[in-house]
């Protein structure tokens, strides 16, 4: 009976294991990065927030990049300004947003990446967010968020020196044309000495890479098969543990 119930455990598991070994990679920021609109079903852009932190994100909002050097997207001094254009771009590892404060930044504009996706299930997200320029003690910290369809699903500040940041994963129910946004908002946290401000972009460099995978949700079944397994093997444990019990001493 025991040989049973553990293989009935067994079964389980192996089946949990090949179903989470189907998953599929669908896009990697990184490896498709181009200098391409829509490339891979990837744009690249900006939100241009304005010189204050209370317009708020929306789908419509997005304002592709115009000029691209040939490993970098930036934007022409026609889209956002010439005084807003010194550190403003998005390259394959990530980018750096621009903010209010030195030499003359007059507003508050996000690096966007967007990916619109090509398949209607459920997809993995894979992210790495950090900082890369942590020599600086001129930023404030930047915000990393996501947005599905124009609503935040994510949102998280990394601190002006942290390089090792935050590296999650999260599920999004995806239609064909689900759009997802990748932003690195300039907005810090209360000012450190030697800081330019909240909102200065001096020192905002940072890593926002994904992956896109087909996320692999296991059926139903096999999770009863793994729960009826395990209970029974619990009670056969108690039974049997009750039986030692009864048994009289010396029998």
């Amino acid at each position: 009976m025991k040989r049973v119930l553990v293989c009935l455990l067994f079964l389980a598991v192996a089946s949990l294991a090949v179903r989470s070994g189907q998953a599929a990679m669908i896009a990697d920021s990184q490896a498709d990065f181009s200098g391409v609109q829509g490339q891979d079903d990837w744009f690249y852009g900006l939100f241009n927030q304005g010189s204050d932190n209370t317009n708020a994100y929306s789908v419509g909002e997005f304002e592709e990049f115009d000029v691209f050097d040939g490993t970098s997207w930036t934007a022409s001094d026609s889209l956002v300004g010439a005084d807003n254009n010194d550190f403003l771009a998005l390259n394959s590892a990530g980018g750096h947003p621009t903010g209010l404060g030195p030499p003359s930044q007059d507003s508050l504009i996000w690096a966007v990446r967007r990916y619109v996706s090509p398949v209607d299930e459920s997809i993995a997200v894979s992210f790495d967010l950090r900082k890369i320029n942590v020599f600086n003690n001129r930023g404030g910290g930047i915000t990393g968020r996501i947005f599905v369809d124009g609503v935040e699903v994510y949102s998280q500040f990394i601190d002006n020196f942290d390089g090792v940041g935050e590296q999650s994963t999260i599920i999004v129910n995806a239609s064909v044309g689900t759009i997802i946004d990748f932003a690195i908002d300039p907005t810090g946290t209360t000012p450190q000495a030697g800081t330019d401000g909240i909102f200065s972009a001096r020192a905002d460099g940072s890593h926002f890479s994904a992956v896109i995978s087909t996320a692999v949700i296991p059926e139903p079944s096999s999770f009863a098969l793994l729960a009826i397994g395990g209970l029974a093997l619990l009670a056969y444990g108690r039974q049997h543990k009750r039986r030692g019990r009864d048994t009289p001493a010396g029998a």
